[in-house]
């Protein structure tokens, strides 16, 4: 490879990159914390014990878990028009990402919790607590600090995951990176760029949580 040659093609194409990139910064950002949010909820019937609900859950766990996300995208962008409900491509994109790693978050959010002693609610009730005060003051604290690390890599890989909106015509990094092959024919220049880019992203992001992980377990300690 001609690095000189390939500086000024990096030069020449990064702007649409970044582009790309931007947009795929938007659809992580809003389909982080709905992917959280939905996880939460889902945790509330199986940690709260309701059995029917519970059912539910489980079973919408297992089907996201083992069905390829491409297909839940694709079920939702070409499916939801039949049913009338016509969503652009970002928005379908964003749901089918966040209802996936809902999911993941879902369990791995119960096996924190599951993860504290049940000493420690019988300790609490001992001193007179409400069953809600202990799960927030005394659990819900304890599994935080257990559900970062493997929150936090989940979190990562959903990132990654946003480039499959690229096949629904999202015009994100990926999908600005296979219009840049197209007009160039450089692919591998391109797919060097490109991955050095998503490289930074979750690098960026994967440093944030560490610090946020080290300062919440200090001020916790």
């Amino acid at each position: 490879m001609d690095w000189s040659q390939f500086g000024s093609f990096a030069a020449r194409y990064l702007p649409q990159l970044w582009n790309g990139m931007l947009v795929t910064i938007a659809v992580a950002a809003l389909a982080a914390p709905t992917a959280v949010a939905i996880g939460v909820v889902l945790t509330v019937p199986r940690v709260a014990g309701w059995r029917l609900l519970s059912g539910f859950v489980r079973a919408y766990i297992e089907v996201m878990r083992n069905t390829p996300l491409l297909v839940q995208m694709y079920l939702l962008f070409f499916g939801l028009p039949i049913l009338g409900i016509f969503w652009d491509e970002i928005t379908c994109g964003v749901l089918a990402v966040s209802l996936q790693h809902a999911a993941f978050l879902s369990e791995l959010i119960r096996s924190g919790i599951a993860a504290v002693s049940p000493k420690q609610w019988e300790a609490g009730q001992a001193i007179g607590m409400r069953r809600w005060a202990v799960f927030r003051q005394i659990i819900l604290p304890q599994a935080a600090i257990k559900v970062m690390a493997p929150v936090s890599n989940q979190l990562i890989v959903l990132v990654k995951d946003t480039s499959l909106v690229s096949a629904i015509g999202v015009l994100d990094l990926t999908l600005s990176g296979k219009v840049i092959i197209e007009r160039s024919g450089a692919s591998f220049e391109v797919f060097i760029l490109v991955a050095a880019l998503y490289l930074i992203l979750t690098s960026v992001i994967g440093a944030g949580f560490r610090i946020s992980e080290a300062r919440f377990t200090r001020r916790l300690g």
